[in-house]
């Protein structure tokens, strides 16, 4: 928890800053309630769409790698839920 706190790569309550829809290099990672996980890239909205639109995943995160670090967004689902339709919308 130290290497966290001092490095800060694990984001919490920031998942608005996340730029779904201007970068193309985001990837997702969800965990279900039995731990089974997978991942996807934003490239394939859709599919991250159909994986996370049900009750058996408990946690999202999205991997960006900005100018100076790679860092790790614990993502709100139905915040994301709604920006994957947008963007898979075009707008």
């Amino acid at each position: 928890m130290m290497l966290n706190d001092e490095l800060q790569r694990v984001q919490v309550g920031r998942f608005k800053e996340v730029p779904i829809d201007t970068n193309s290099h985001l990837w997702f990672i969800w965990i279900r309630n039995d731990g089974c996980w997978d991942a996807e890239a934003i490239t394939r909205p859709k599919r991250i769409l159909d994986a996370i639109d049900n009750n058996d995943v408990s946690l999202i995160f999205c991997v960006w790698h900005g100018n100076h670090r790679t860092n790790l967004f614990l993502m709100d689902k139905k915040d994301l839920i709604i920006r994957l339709i947008k963007l898979m919308e075009g707008g």
